[in-house]
C-alpha cells in the first residue's frame, strides 16, 4: 500500500475522530455564545470558525509528517501554506456534516449516516476537481508528467474541418 505501513492506517482513524470531536466541541461553544446574535451573523462566524479550524488542523498535520520517512515534499513551504488549504478543504465539508450527526435529538440510522458520509465525500471530490481545473497543481510539474489533456475535454475547443 505505497509503502505506508499498516498500522498509520489505523492511527489516522482515531486522529480524525480526535479532530472531528474537538470540531464539535468548539462549534457547540460558538454556537452557544452567538446565541443572542442575528441568523446571518451567526452563520458567518461559524463559516469563519470552520474555515479557520480546517487550516489549521490542516496545517499542523502536514507540519508533523514533514520529517516522517515516507513522504517527501517539492516545495515545503508552498506544501505548508498551499497545500495545507487544499487539505483543509476535506475538513471544510466534514466539520459540519459530522457535527449533524449528534445535534439533533432524533437518532440517525446507519443508512442516513451512510448516505451523508457518501454525500460529503462526493462534495469534497468536486471541489478538489475544481481546484484541480480551475487553479491546476500546487507546484509546477514538469511536461513529461502532465496528462495529455488537461482539465475537462469539452473546455477544449476542437479544430476540425468539415
Amino acid at each position: 500500500m505505497n509503502n505506508v505501513p499498516h498500522t498509520t492506517f489505523l492511527l489516522t482513524h482515531a486522529c480524525f475522530l480526535f479532530y472531528h470531536m474537538a470540531s464539535n466541541m468548539t462549534l457547540r461553544r460558538l454556537r452557544h455564545s452567538t446565541a443572542h446574535l442575528p441568523q446571518s451573523i451567526r452563520w458567518l462566524f461559524e463559516a469563519a470558525w470552520i474555515l479557520a479550524l480546517s487550516y489549521f488542523i490542516a496545517y499542523l498535520e502536514t507540519l508533523a509528517i514533514a520529517n516522517f520517512p515516507y513522504y517527501e515534499f517539492v516545495d515545503r513551504d508552498i506544501m505548508y501554506k498551499v497545500g495545507s488549504l487544499f487539505y483543509a478543504i476535506y475538513f471544510l465539508v466534514s466539520f459540519p456534516m459530522f457535527s449533524r450527526i449528534d445535534e439533533k435529538a432524533e437518532k440517525w440510522a446507519l443508512s442516513r449516516v451512510a448516505v451523508d458520509a457518501l454525500g460529503a465525500a462526493m462534495l469534497v471530490t468536486i471541489i478538489l476537481d475544481l481546484w484541480r481545473i480551475f487553479l491546476g497543481p500546487i507546484v509546477p510539474i514538469p511536461e513529461s508528467r502532465r496528462c495529455g489533456q488537461p482539465g475537462l475535454a469539452w473546455f477544449h475547443a476542437q479544430n476540425e474541418s468539415v
